[in-house]
């Protein structure tokens, strides 16, 4: 429970950098902004926290639970980085206030979505106490989702009401032949 707690605050932690982020944007002034880093470190120690304290499974479920939990990361850090091209999340004009459309973000607007679900998915698992506390963080990290992509990214991403318009939320759209 304590850990479920935990990984709550460290979303909100996520959405006061998002909130911050907007209020920068509206008086274009630049501030210090440590929430997202505090609350991603502090996400990660609850993982940690809960991979220490509950009892793991065993073999091949150790080993599946980590395959997928792997992909999902690799998968993630592929996402915000873009890769070799490093066009991502990261590195795009993101950063500078504009919507970046390389790669997935082209298809999808929150692809990182699949990536967490894939990590705690995979973390519950390898660790079966956990996976209440892990669906239950994937869908709070939907809902940080929804929020940036309702609030937020309009208020600090430049064209992000177009760009709505043109890229699905989380599923990609069917080619029509």
């Amino acid at each position: 429970m304590i850990w479920t707690a935990l990984g709550m605050f460290s979303f909100g932690l996520l959405i006061l950098f998002e909130y911050q982020k907007c209020l920068s944007a509206e008086k274009k002034t630049k501030r210090k902004n440590p929430w997202f880093l505090l609350g991603t470190g502090l996400l990660l120690i609850d993982f940690a926290g809960m991979a220490c304290t509950l009892p793991a499974a065993s073999g091949l479920q150790m080993t599946g639970g980590a395959a997928v939990l792997g992909t999902g990361l690799i998968l993630y850090i592929l996402v915000l980085t873009g890769g070799p091209k490093k066009e991502g999340y990261v590195q795009d004009d993101a950063a500078a206030g504009k919507v970046s459309r390389s790669g997935i973000y082209g298809m999808i607007r929150h692809p990182g979505v699949w990536c967490f679900l894939l990590c705690s998915l995979g973390f519950g698992v390898m660790y079966p106490d956990g996976m209440g506390s892990a669906v239950w963080l994937a869908l709070m990290n939907l809902f940080y989702t929804f929020l940036q992509d309702k609030w937020f990214f309009p208020v600090y991403l430049q064209g992000y009401e177009k760009y709505k318009e043109e890229v699905p939320y989380l599923f990609p759209k069917r080619k029509k032949d």
